[in-house]
């Protein structure tokens, strides 16, 4: 993957719902509306975005929406498995089991945040 793919993709994941039109991601990346529609369709060749027909701006264009997203580990810190000594025999068919796994049950109990009651009943 070129460089200016890279930059693109990352540009891309700043716009996630909405997506970019093809034209404002050439002058983003600074580039000839040539070499943007190239770069373009070799990401939607990829997979990693979608071209969608628009009219804006008095024209005909593509939105470029992507397909991937971003992934940050927050919502895992802290998990047990990386640092249990189970981790190599664990698994669907493995002697030890996710489902049965006291460790990740009291993990993700501790995590838990239940929706608070917004009627207003008191108990």
């Amino acid at each position: 993957m070129s460089k200016l793919e890279e930059k693109a993709i990352k540009l891309l994941l700043k716009y996630e719902d909405k997506g970019l039109l093809q034209s404002e991601l050439w002058h983003k990346l600074g580039v000839t509306s040539r070499e943007g529609s190239r770069i373009a369709i070799k990401l939607e060749k990829k997979g990693i975005v979608k071209r969608v027909k628009e009219f804006a701006k008095d024209r005909w264009t593509r939105r470029l929406v992507p397909l991937i997203r971003q992934v940050t580990l927050g919502p895992i810190k802290g998990a047990p498995c990386p640092s249990c000594i189970y981790n190599n025999v664990c698994g669907k068919q493995g002697t030890v089991t996710p489902n049965t796994c006291i460790w990740i049950e009291e993990w993700v109990l501790s995590h838990y945040n239940p929706p608070e009651n917004t009627e207003g009943t008191q108990a």
